[in-house]
């Protein structure tokens, strides 16, 4: 993948995605309320008391966003839903406040029904 200039992403680095992510193994060793931190530190993140967020382009980017909602069992994460577009440098800091990449990420890919690992995840964004 070419560099990216200044805050121009490649065009071919931008994922596109509806995805439930879960821990790989369980329980999730994050929490609901560890994970809502680590969120809110992300630039340009906006997040709702209930877990419901939402993360845009910066000025001068190509146009994406993201959106997504953290789910709760009792004190840890269940699970994330995701959905939007947006470069992978920026899916990278949202995955980090769920414990990637120390935790291990399932993926489901809600439209193709599929279970993938985060590898197998970023092979389909390649080949989509």
């Amino acid at each position: 993948m070419p560099p990216r200039a200044g805050n121009e992403y490649n065009r071919e680095a931008m994922l596109h995605f509806h995805v439930i992510i879960q821990s790989a193994s369980v329980p999730w060793s994050v929490t609901f309320d560890q994970a809502f931190a680590e969120l809110e530190l992300v630039p340009g993140l906006f997040i709702e008391p209930d877990g419901s967020f939402f993360l845009v382009s910066r000025p001068g980017e190509p146009v994406w966003q993201v959106e997504g909602n953290l789910y709760d069992q009792g004190p840890n994460l269940a699970h994330v839903e995701m959905k939007g577009s947006c470069p992978a440098e920026r899916l990278d800091e949202l995955l980090r406040p769920l414990g990637w990449p120390t935790v291990a990420l399932a993926f489901q890919m809600v439209r193709e029904g599929k279970q993938l690992s985060e590898a197998e995840f970023r092979q389909a964004q390649r080949e989509f």
